[in-house]
Order: C-alpha cells, then structure tokens, then sequence
C-alpha cells in the first residue's frame, strides 16, 4: 500500500496555516523597508537625528553607521540599524522625515522664487520698475512695521549699476536677501 503523504499544513483544520500571521517573504519585504528607513535616516545629519525622537541605541548605530569607512562594515551595520528599526513603529519617523522634505523643498521653492524676481527688477525697464516693486508679493506690513521693501529701489539701482560696470555681485547678493526675506517673511 502507498504511503499518504502528509503536508505540513491542511487547509481544511482549523489549525492549520492561518493567514494573519505575515509569511516568510512578507516579513523579509517588511524588514527591507525598515532598513531602507534606516539608510533616509543615516544620510541626515546629527543635529536633524538629534530632532528626531529616536530611541538611544538607534542613535548610536546611526552615529557609528557615519564613521565606519569599510564597505562591508558599513553593509552590516545598516543590516543592524534595520534590525534596530523593527522594535520602533515607523510611521512618527516617516512622517517626520516627509516634514523635513515638505520644508526644504519649500525653501528652495522660496529661493527660486526671489532669483526670478531679481532677474525681473534687474532686467526690467525703468518704467516697468514702480509697477515691479508694487506687484511684488509679501505680507501686508502691520502699523508702524518696516518691511525692507523701502529700500528695494535704492538696491535694485545699486544692482543695476554693478551688473553694467561688470562688478562683483555685492549689490546682487544684497537684493536677493531683501526680496528673499520680503517673500518669506
């Protein structure tokens, strides 16, 4: 007589596989993702780690992660800052770190915006200039506040007269501050 086979779980017992328990490769895709969490968090720097509410040992292997130089080394530890990151619930650090990529994409959407305003005011024709300097975005100054924008003719004039002589861009940097500030305050 030939042998039953015997599986190692039967779909018809009740305990047999259950499917709320992860399988082997849902917790290996699981513990990929924490270590690809863990390699968004080494390539911050200490102060922005330090903002984040990490536990100690976390830290720590983070801060050894940035000085070991051996290729293999550093491998093996991102393996155990990955390890580290399964005891941690990820979604405070994620939500962190997309606050911190909203924000530096916002200054840089901010800096953008006030080179293409200099360029305007540089490149504009005199005439074109008050309308310029009217249209110009930023919040209503309160009473009695100064705003800096009192000053925008003088530095674009300042700028105008530096880009012409073929000058360092003192005058420039000065505008690009002024409208910089004006534009984020």
């Amino acid at each position: 007589m030939p042998r039953k086979k015997q599986f190692q779980w039967d779909a018809a017992s009740p305990e047999g596989h259950s499917s709320d328990t992860p399988s082997r490769s849902e917790k290996k895709r699981r513990s990929h993702a924490l270590q690809g969490l863990g390699e968004e968090l080494a390539r911050l720097g200490a102060q922005e780690l330090a903002a984040l509410d990490l536990p100690p040992d976390l830290l720590e292997a983070l801060r050894l992660h940035a000085r070991i130089r051996d290729h293999e080394g550093r491998r093996r530890q991102m393996q155990y800052i990955g390890r580290l990151m399964r005891d941690l619930d990820p979604a405070p650090v994620r939500a962190a770190l997309e606050a911190d990529r909203l924000r530096s994409s916002a200054a840089t959407a901010a800096m953008h915006q006030a080179e293409q305003w200099r360029d305007r005011l540089l490149h504009a024709p005199d005439a074109e200039l008050p309308q310029l300097l009217e249209a110009l975005p930023g919040k209503e100054p309160e009473q009695g506040a100064k705003t800096g924008q009192e000053d925008l003719p003088d530095l674009v004039r300042a700028a105008r007269a530096e880009l012409a002589a073929q000058k360092p861009p003192h005058a420039r940097r000065a505008l690009f501050r002024a409208l910089h500030r004006l534009l984020t305050a």
